[in-house]
């Protein structure tokens, strides 16, 4: 079973950047997830310490009404990207196929962008659907302190979003639960994250206590 899409090929292109940059090419994670449906395009990257997941809105939806997903590599992202921004204020034509791949078709019919389907970790998966279910609708509290990865800090500041009504935007807005559980993340209206805090007191050990407050 195959599904297809017509999207605009920037949204396209944006979901696409923003959950390659949560998928470094040393991720233990070895596949992005990409899921087509009827309520849209949702496109997952992670290495297991970091998830970026992003959407874009589709048209004229052909096939399954639960939708169809694949996995690809980082290449595939990338190539969806560059595809979707060449196209500029273009729409053009995604398709899925479990077991085959990829393709999407531009709309200013430069060079389709195809992938090949990767065999994913499904206990990868399930663990990270089961992070998004877990987290989302808890009342958030706010710890006196919250320690972080500077690295995988960095990344939400590569997540492209619209920018609002004051001109600015890609603010990062953060649910804290507590200082040990995942935060989720959002920027913009479509886009969603996991991060991992540091545990603070391992961190103490390895670097000591002038490394905290």
């Amino acid at each position: 079973m195959h599904a297809s899409a017509t999207l605009p090929s920037e949204e396209l292109a944006r979901a696409a950047y923003n959950a390659h940059a949560f998928f470094p090419a040393r991720s233990m994670v070895k596949t992005a997830r990409v899921q087509l449906g009827p309520a849209g395009l949702v496109i997952t990257g992670t290495d297991g310490y970091a998830v970026g997941q992003d959407s874009a809105p589709v048209e004229d939806y052909e096939g399954p009404a639960e939708g169809v997903t694949l996995h690809v590599g980082r290449e595939a992202l990338a190539d969806l990207d560059t595809a979707g921004r060449k196209d500029k204020k273009g729409f053009g034509r995604l398709e899925l196929k479990p077991g085959d791949g990829s393709i999407f078709r531009p709309g200013n019919n430069d060079t389709p962008a195809a992938a090949l389907t990767v065999e994913p970790d499904a206990r990868v998966w399930d663990m990270i659907d089961g992070l998004f279910t877990r987290l989302e609708g808890r009342p958030p509290t706010l710890p006196e302190l919250v320690a972080f990865d500077a690295t995988l800090l960095a990344r939400f500041s590569k997540v492209k979003a619209p920018k609002g009504k004051d001109g600015l935007g890609r603010a990062l807005d953060m649910c804290v639960y507590d200082s040990k559980e995942p935060i989720l993340v959002k920027i913009g209206p479509t886009f969603r994250g996991v991060i991992m805090p540091i545990d603070r007191d391992v961190h103490e050990e390895n670097v000591g206590p002038e490394g905290l407050w």
